[in-house]
């Protein structure tokens, strides 16, 4: 059993692992892995609904916790929220499209998810995998 000071889990690492998930799943969406355009719109909203639940997450339970701990990083904090303020919107344009608009949709959302990603995990995951507690619903 680690010691009360060793952390069992490397959070920031955690969150690449996760993120890279995410990576994956729209490549396969945008690489036409998923064949017809029903099977795209499903998995697409899945994608979706669960990028926006880790957002939702974040933004309720990490940020403010993270804010709380280390102010050094309100202003990175406060970029990544509106950042996700802006994926939200292109998702929900993402859930309302037919599946012909979805290729060129999920290209732009690549775009600013992957410049996304890459500055929440240089910004965040030296904070996180110092950390030996999240809050709860993070």
């Amino acid at each position: 059993m680690p010691a009360p000071d060793e952390r069992v889990i490397a959070w920031g690492d955690e969150l690449i692992k996760l993120h890279d998930g995410f990576r994956r799943q729209l490549a396969d969406l945008r690489r036409g892995v998923i064949r017809t355009p029903r099977e795209l719109a499903e998995h697409c909203l899945a994608f979706c609904d669960a990028l926006h639940a880790h957002h939702t997450g974040e933004d309720t339970a990490l940020f403010p916790h993270l804010r709380d701990h280390h102010p050094e990083l309100t202003a990175a904090l406060s970029r990544l929220h509106t950042e996700h303020e802006a994926i939200a919107v292109l998702l929900a344009r993402i859930r309302a499209l037919d599946e012909t608009s979805l290729p060129t949709e999920l290209d732009r959302l690549a775009t600013e998810l992957e410049a996304h990603l890459d500055y929440e995990e240089a910004q965040l995951v030296p904070v996180l995998n110092t950390m030996t507690d999240l809050p709860e619903n993070a």
